[in-house]
């Protein structure tokens, strides 16, 4: 699968489009597919692109030049404030599935999967059409695989440290304000600021700092994750921040220094998380900070807080939404064909798949050579149908009937990696056509289930099968559910 992710960042834009579209990237390279970042900016952000593979192009002026890199591409993302709707349609119409990252309902998208992962996007009442897919709501925000797997945060029953952090510039200058705030106001809490590399204020900053000050610069996300642990309130800006502080469990108090902020911050001010002290430009916004600070003093308000971020956030937004992405891919390429030779080692392997195994009526592994006969007599039996599904060449899963007379068992088993993206019933229909396209005379389907398979019990449920008893198979009690075809 090719997958091209197109974005922008740099010391005038901030970081937030590249730290999501990280997010994607890793979630692609944990199935084994390695996408192409290309990004309208310069190299400020370069810690975070370690490792990946990027390139920095203007894709705005040169777009011819995009056009060839996405020509053919599989999926493309585009994770964009810059883009204008014919940019849209452009790479769209070059690509198999377009993925459009949102915030505020930026514009009518064209065919593909608009994401939004703010908290109350599912509020903004986005036009239903057809061809597009939305996935909204928290559950998919993308966050950088160290806020995964996140331990339960401790809190102390006093205020001892604040981070502050403003994104990855502080266009807006408001970091040394908050400082001398914090020195004049709250002197005995240490105070870590970040400073990330787009930062312009680094002097102005700098000289604010006091002996209870530790100034961090351009951390990653291991790091800004344990600085979220040791830390016992936030003061942030109002975006992709406010994601992971909750996703950790830190009280935050948010600063709009964006426009397009708004919705985000009150969403979670609705939700219960943060506290907001104002705009930038407020004239009261420090002053709001400062009392805001002594309000959370209170340990209730902020394990209140805390618990509130931490449902709402768990860290897996970015592996659904590359889950569905490649749902969607996978079902347009699906194919379902007659098992050869070739597909044996596959089958072989999916056969002992631990799951497989233990939702299987014999539930001991099988040898390589047992496989091999077994394979051989199933391709050359007139009496089994034997199904292969597949995409793009890849092996996906196997579907078997074993037919006597007008009946046919059904046996079906996907592989570990396609589990969960939605294909079981696409495959099940391809091949119940196939059945009847060479065996017309078959006019009934029986499917056996564990009793306990309550997975396998919903999903042909949802394929119409009927419960027709209960009965011991193989020793085991079993489910009995037929469809008539």
């Amino acid at each position: 699968m090719k997958v091209m992710i197109i974005t922008e960042g740099g010391a005038g834009i901030g970081n937030g489009h590249i730290s999501r579209c990280t997010s994607l990237y890793e979630a692609f390279e944990e199935k084994g597919i390695v996408p192409e970042l290309v990004i309208n900016g310069d190299e400020t952000y370069g810690a975070l692109l370690r490792d990946k593979n990027y390139l920095i192009l203007d894709w705005l002026k040169e777009r011819k030049r995009l056009h060839e890199l996405t020509e053919g591409a599989d999926v493309a993302v585009i994770d964009s404030y810059l883009g204008e709707p014919d940019f849209y349609r452009d790479v769209s119409s070059s690509t198999g599935v377009g993925i459009y990252m949102d915030d505020y309902k930026r514009m009518d998208y064209p065919s593909g999967i608009v994401v939004n992962g703010s908290i109350g996007a599912e509020d903004l009442h986005y036009p239903r059409k057809e061809g597009i897919t939305y996935l909204l709501g928290p559950r998919y925000i993308p966050l950088r695989r160290a806020f995964r797997y996140v331990p339960e945060k401790t809190l102390n029953e006093r205020v001892k440290g604040i981070v502050v952090t403003l994104g990855g510039n502080d266009a807006r200058n408001i970091t040394p304000g908050i400082m001398r705030t914090l020195h004049d106001n709250h002197g005995e809490l240490t105070k870590t600021v970040i400073i990330g590399p787009g930062f312009r204020n680094r002097e102005e900053i700098e000289r604010e700092a006091d002996s209870r000050t530790t100034m961090m610069y351009c951390s990653d996300a291991e790091e800004m994750k344990a600085l979220m642990f040791e830390s016992d309130i936030a003061i942030s800006a109002g975006g992709q921040t406010l994601y992971e502080l909750a996703r950790v469990g830190v009280p935050a108090i948010a600063v709009a220094v964006a426009d397009n902020q708004m919705d985000n911050i009150g969403g979670w001010q609705k939700a219960g998380f943060v506290e907001y002290a104002g705009r930038w430009e407020d004239k009261e916004v420090l002053r709001n900070i400062s009392d805001k600070v002594e309000a959370l003093e209170d340990i209730r308000a902020r394990q209140r807080m805390s618990q509130i971020g931490r449902s709402v956030v768990d860290g897996k937004g970015a592996q659904r939404i590359v889950a569905r992405i490649r749902g969607v891919f996978t079902k347009g390429a699906l194919v379902v064909r007659r098992a050869e030779v070739k597909d044996m080692s596959a089958v072989f392997e999916l056969s002992n798949d631990p799951e497989i195994r233990r939702n299987s009526f014999h539930e001991e592994g099988i040898g390589l050579d047992d496989h091999r006969l077994w394979f051989a007599g199933k391709l050359s039996s007139t009496d089994c149908v034997f199904l292969v599904a597949e995409a793009a060449g890849v092996f996906i899963g196997q579907v078997r009937f074993d037919v006597t007379g007008e009946e046919a068992v059904i046996s079906l088993g996907i592989g570990s990696d396609f589990r969960g993206l939605g294909l079981g019933q696409d495959i099940l229909q391809k091949a119940i056509v196939h059945l009847k396209a060479h065996l017309p005379a078959v006019t009934m389907i029986r499917a056996y289930i564990k009793v306990e398979n309550f997975l396998s019990v919903k999903f042909f449920e949802r394929a119409r099968f009927r419960f027709v008893r209960k009965r011991v198979l193989h020793n085991q009690n079993a489910l009995e559910y037929v469809l008539h075809v």
